[in-house]
């Protein structure tokens, strides 16, 4: 009886020991898209959303598909925990986008946004602290039958 009981205790300090070491090297992190108002809805398609560390490495932040319209309200692409730190980039992975004006198109070159924090303000995660980023669409232009996506996003680390 005594044995299966330390077992059990054994069992158990392993599993709050872990669950104590995640929550404590990780932290909450959530992050928002907007644009400005515009007289045409356009749809992205984000297949995966990684944060840079400022020491080199990226994580994932998710890889679960998300469909969403740009619009000038927040809209939440993801809410998940990752390793505290400090980081310094955002990459949306695009898998699709259209507009809802006839005979365009939409362009997103190379399919990936590889976006900076704006004002050098790194993204700071830990567990204490609720990280936000909000990346802003400020160019979004028509040409030529195509919607043109620019380059030149930004996003605020909030936390």
């Amino acid at each position: 009886m005594k044995t299966w009981l330390i077992a059990v205790a054994v069992v158990v300090l392993v599993i709050v020991g872990y669950f104590g070491y995640v929550y404590l090297n990780t932290g909450p992190v959530s992050v928002y898209v907007q644009d400005a108002p515009s007289g045409f809805a356009v749809y992205l398609t984000v297949s995966s959303i990684m944060l840079h560390q400022v020491n080199g490495s990226w994580i994932t932040v998710s890889n679960k598909t998300v469909t969403f319209q740009l619009s000038s309200n927040l809209t939440q692409l993801v809410s998940a925990r990752v390793p505290a730190g400090k980081y310094n980039e955002i990459f949306l992975v695009i898998k699709n986008a259209s507009v809802s004006l006839s005979g365009y198109s939409v362009t997103v070159p190379s399919n990936v946004l590889k976006i900076h924090f704006i004002s050098d303000k790194d993204l700071v995660v830990a567990s204490n602290l609720n990280a936000q980023v909000i990346i802003s669409f400020p160019h979004v232009s028509l040409s030529a039958g195509s919607l043109i996506i620019s380059p030149s996003i930004t996003a605020e680390a909030i936390g």
